[in-house]
């Protein structure tokens, strides 16, 4: 464990305290925090190059992705995804979060998508209402992040919050921060989506004025659009977990900071 991650976890602590998308406080702790994670290896969190080898994922009962969960309270969560060569992890949303993702072994591709606008309809069951959900998106420019790279990607509220992840080149590794992490009382649940192409009746969704005085409009923004579709758990998802022997600074920021907190879920 590096004196590196002791210094991400407190900054992460600092900056996701209050959290306010205006507050140039904020914007300060986040942009501290980037850099502090841009420069995140894998043996600083304390994680064993194994967890990433090729041989791991031969084993014939090896999920396609392996989870580690390092904290979590009702601020932030940090995890680790381990993926298997040419791997997605399917497309996902972010509900209202701030996160940013680092490779640390391998390298990734993403594809993000900012919402413009959505629509929501409950379908009846016999066992109660399932949502059905639209969303008209943009789609941002591929990225790919590589250990080597020292660059993270960012998502918030409204930019980049859904997303696919494909390890290339091999099995791959990122760490992440989501604030507020999923399952906490003031955080929707997420869903997973299928993307499509705009149908002709959905083409209305899209607000007039979208993009607002300092961004492109509607006529002038040349980036694809599509709408992502609600779709059940995909079966192939499913992750085994690694075990996270928490540090000791961790356990005693939760108890000097307030807020509880967990590690190695």
């Amino acid at each position: 464990m590096s004196t590196l991650f002791a210094r991400v976890f407190r900054q992460a602590w600092a900056t996701f305290e209050h959290t306010g998308a205006g507050d140039a406080k904020f914007a300060s702790n986040l942009n501290a925090l980037r850099r502090l994670v841009d420069q995140l290896t894998l043996a600083d969190i304390g994680l064993e190059p194994s967890l990433v080898a090729t041989e791991t994922f031969q084993q014939p009962t090896k999920a396609p992705c392996t989870y580690v969960g390092v904290f979590e309270n009702d601020r932030f969560a940090m995890s680790v995804f381990v993926l298997r060569e040419n791997y997605t992890m399917p497309l996902h949303d972010h509900p209202q979060m701030h996160g940013l993702l680092r490779v640390v072994s391998g390298a990734v591709q993403i594809c993000s998508y900012s919402e413009i606008a959505r629509r929501d309809t409950v379908e009846p069951r016999a066992e109660g209402g399932t949502l059905r959900r639209h969303v008209l998106v943009v789609a941002e420019p591929e990225k790919i992040i590589s250990s080597a790279a020292g660059d993270c990607a960012v998502l918030t509220p409204t930019e980049r919050n859904f997303h696919e992840i494909t390890a290339i080149g091999g099995p791959a590794a990122f760490f992440d921060i989501l604030s507020p992490p999923y399952n906490t009382a003031s955080q929707p649940q997420y869903y997973f989506y299928r993307k499509v192409p705009v149908p002709r009746h959905l083409a209305e969704m899209e607000p007039l004025g979208f993009g607002g005085p300092d961004k492109p409009s509607a006529q002038e923004d040349e980036r694809p659009r599509y709408v992502l579709e609600t779709i059940p758990n995909p079966e192939h998802y499913y992750c085994d977990t690694v075990h996270y022997a928490t540090p000791e600074f961790m356990y005693q920021q939760a108890e000097g900071g307030g807020g509880g907190g967990r590690g190695g879920v």
